[in-house]
């Protein structure tokens, strides 16, 4: 039974890496992407000023510079009306954080997000909630070096990764 589960495991995790690290082919067929492909492709991206059309800011200040020229008015006041920079972080993260997650390249790589990983935010959720945060902070004339918000995601990250680690060591634990 052990080696039935380890079988099973193991091909669940072959789909996931394949579907996480695959692309179509020309034929809409999947391929798999090795590591240097994808190490590959992230090299490239990091020194493009436009991915797929889209430009990518260099930074952070200039993302919240991007995104202030793109947005309607209107509704960059209603954010930066809500009180809690939280909240607001999460009620833009499906809408505006995912536009940012695919258009400026978190998942595959880009000059922003290299950016932010050399600023200590390596997680593309997370580097949505930083650049929401530190718009909403912007917006509200809040000015800080945003040390703190890195600082959190980094705890939280790690946090969760414990949490992910202990979930699995105990129902493993409990298997055998």
């Amino acid at each position: 039974m052990k080696q039935f589960n380890r079988y099973v495991f193991s091909l669940l995790l072959l789909g996931f890496t394949s579907s996480a690290f695959g692309q179509f082919g020309p034929e809409g067929e999947r391929t798999v992407m090795t590591k240097a492909e994808i190490d590959k492709r992230y090299q490239e991206n990091i020194k493009k000023s436009k991915i797929d059309g889209v430009y990518i800011p260099v930074d952070s200040a200039d993302a919240i510079n991007e995104i202030i020229a793109l947005a309607p008015e209107d509704g960059l006041s209603q954010f930066a009306a809500i009180e809690d920079e939280e909240e607001a972080a999460r009620k833009l993260y499906f809408g505006l954080g995912r536009w940012m997650g695919v258009n400026w390249s978190f998942y595959d790589g880009s000059r922003l997000s290299h950016n932010l990983k050399e600023r200590g935010i390596v997680h593309p959720d997370d580097m949505i909630i930083f650049l929401l945060t530190i718009l909403h902070r912007d917006l509200n004339g809040i000015t800080s070096d945003n040390r703190d918000i890195i600082d959190a995601l980094i705890k939280k990250r790690k946090e969760i990764a414990r949490e992910t680690i202990d979930k699995v060591i105990s129902t493993e634990i409990k298997r055998k």
